[in-house]
């Protein structure tokens, strides 16, 4: 395993404490704020009841611990001994006197919160007064328990998500690295003989078409300069096949991101396919803004990219591949549009899965199998990667396009 495979799997292990810590942590305050706030009516109910319970008295001396009475009959004022400074509440008792209903108050007095409920009791008028201060210390404590719990449960949970998450991807880490080495391997040993397969073919060729200059030797049959074109075809396209498959089992070797000119690769991309439309005698245009459209990404990635776009183009036009960079908004967007048959109805939700294949109907293709490999599957895992989409837009029989959307990079400052 590299260091750069160890970063990341240190980071995806980061990624998933974080996350789980996070869920904790919510889940954890969400049952500490139904806890605090099911204590906090409980003690407004236990008040409120001490509170009615108290007005039902007529004789202050009868009064509960830390309840404070007054009672009022018929103009005389009895009060609890040691009433603290601001009760009795005159007004209250006052307006309940003079017929008015139950009457709650909330009083600071001597540094103190007093719940207060004035009432009728009969002739009397009592009022009944309840320091909150010890109930306010409780749910004062409760809520620092609540929160001292959180926190501990956090860092529990944060030690023990990093050290499950570093086990349970520790074999995923070795298997994907013995899976990168097997094909980065398998791809060295199989591009060296298709090379040297290529190399000799066309030193064959180059070696027969000599022959067209000696009258005197047997001229090369046809079929056979025929076979060496398509054996050196072949090889071409196997290696491009080993070249996908070695991106698909590590899409790091895409490249790292960095500004990317796509409408300068759109153009290069349409003149490598020149000499290949030229021999479909397929039309190949490239349109577009005429400046640059810079995004973040990974340069040969995205030629990638609009290689495969244009390689699917040209299989199936008929007459004409149009190659289309614009800026839209925000985005830069590129059209690879061909007026081939289309794609198949039943591939438009598959367009981009590995290995896709439809039947084509007569109208629609030939009516033979249609397969798309990997190319357009790794062009859209490279297009994700670069922040962008890929989609396929089709009209049967009228043709198909691929869209490349891919976000523009932020101005440097100062340009």
């Amino acid at each position: 395993m590299t260091g750069r495979d160890r970063s990341e799997l240190r980071r995806a292990a980061v990624r998933l404490s974080l996350q789980y810590t996070a869920l904790t942590v919510v889940l954890l305050s969400l049952a500490g704020l139904l806890v605090y706030a099911l204590a906090a009516a409980g003690t407004r109910d236990a008040t409120r009841d001490t509170l009615e319970t108290a007005v039902q008295l007529d004789n202050v001396r009868d009064a509960p611990l830390n309840v404070f009475l007054a009672v009022y009959d018929r103009g005389r004022l009895t009060v609890s001994r040691d009433m603290p400074g601001g009760l009795p509440v005159q007004d209250a008792l006052a307006e309940v006197a003079a017929g008015g209903g139950p009457r709650e108050d909330t009083v600071e007095a001597d540094g103190n919160t007093y719940q207060v409920l004035t009432a009728r009791t009969g002739r009397d008028v009592v009022q009944a007064a309840v320091d909150t201060r010890e109930a306010r210390q409780e749910l004062e404590r409760l809520a620092l328990a609540l929160a001292a719990s959180v926190l501990a449960a956090a860092v529990i949970a944060a030690v023990f998500s990093v050290l499950a998450a570093r086990a349970a991807m520790r074999p995923l880490a070795r298997a994907l690295d013995l899976q990168r080495r097997f094909v980065a391997d398998a791809g060295h040993e199989l591009r060296t003989p298709l090379t040297l397969l290529s190399t000799r073919a066309q030193l064959l060729r180059r070696r027969l078409g000599t022959r067209a200059n000696h009258p005197a030797l047997e001229p090369v049959p046809e079929w056979l300069d025929t076979g060496l074109d398509e054996i050196v075809a072949d090889t071409q396209v196997l290696t491009g096949i080993l070249e996908d498959l070695l991106v698909s089992a590590d899409p790091r070797r895409a490249g790292p991101a960095e500004p990317v000119d796509v409408a300068a690769l759109a153009r290069r991309a349409a003149e490598a396919f020149g000499a290949e439309a030229a021999r479909r005698n397929l039309q190949l245009a490239v349109t577009g803004d005429g400046g640059p459209l810079v995004v973040r990404g990974s340069a040969a990635g995205l030629q990638r990219v609009l290689t495969a776009l244009l390689a699917n183009a040209v299989d199936y036009a008929r007459t004409r591949v149009e190659v289309s960079a614009v800026r839209e908004g925000r985005d830069a967007v590129v059209r690879v549009t061909d007026d081939g048959p289309g794609l198949p109805a039943e591939l438009q939700d598959r367009m981009f899965d590995r290995f896709a294949s439809a039947r084509s109907t007569p109208d629609n293709g030939g009516g033979h199998e249609r397969h798309y490999g990997l190319g357009l599957a790794l062009a859209a895992e490279i297009t994700a990667r670069s922040g962008g989409t890929l989609r396929a837009d089709s009209r049967p029989g009228a043709g198909a396009s691929l869209v490349v959307r891919l976000p523009l990079a932020a101005p440097r400052a100062g340009t």
